[in-house]
């Protein structure tokens, strides 16, 4: 879903509505948020739908462990082992090829729908920034600096819409706050639906 977010962003010069149904406000906020929370429940669900939850935790932790082994042959110069892992060296190769085909198959699948909603949807409901940060910090392409304003307020040439969502710095631009409350709710999804996977640390 991260992925999805930094190529709309990146990629794509979305139109935002000046007088979206959903304005920078409260209300905005937290309707926002819940559906970029129920975006990533629906991924979650796509992704126990698509994979094998089980057989990839299994093969990640055997790689984790094998990688702790390599390190610690290396560290102590144990050539026998380091010998004996290298034979199982394809083996795991194979396996962390298949786990990174599995990952992007319901990446794929959700990617179409989802720029979708970011190209038509999302940018008419909500406008371009949906949410104010307290503490204003200066964080490209998440939250508006004075400098964003400053060029924002500008009219185009038509000489009735603006250049950019920006008129308060801190004001968070909307996939911005998608982008954190994604980072603020996927562990707890992932947890509740039984897709989380283990560290590769």
């Amino acid at each position: 879903m991260i992925f999805t977010f930094l190529v709309m962003q990146l990629l794509f010069n979305t139109h935002y509505s000046e007088h979206p149904p959903f304005p920078f406000s409260f209300t905005s906020m937290i309707v926002a948020a819940l559906i970029a929370i129920s975006l990533n429940v629906a991924f979650a669900l796509l992704r126990k739908k698509t994979t094998d939850i089980e057989k990839m935790s299994r093969i990640m932790k055997e790689s984790v462990e094998f990688r702790k082994q390599m390190m610690a042959a290396v560290k102590k110069q144990d050539k026998a082992l380091i010998a004996e892992l290298k034979k199982k060296q394809a083996y795991v190769n194979k396996m962390n090829l298949e786990v990174q085909q599995q990952q992007m198959r319901p990446m794929f699948i959700y990617m179409i729908p989802s720029f979708m909603l970011w190209i038509l949807v999302f940018p008419q409901i909500f406008g371009g920034v949906v949410a104010l940060s307290p503490i204003h910090p200066e964080i490209p392409w998440i939250t508006c600096n004075a400098e964003n304003v400053k060029n924002d307020i500008k009219l185009n040439s038509d000489g009735k819409t603006h250049k950019g969502p920006c008129r308060i710095p801190g004001q968070l631009y909307l996939w911005g706050w998608f982008l954190i409350v994604n980072f603020a709710f996927n562990g707890i999804i992932s947890k509740l639906t039984k897709t989380a996977l283990p560290s590769i640390t």
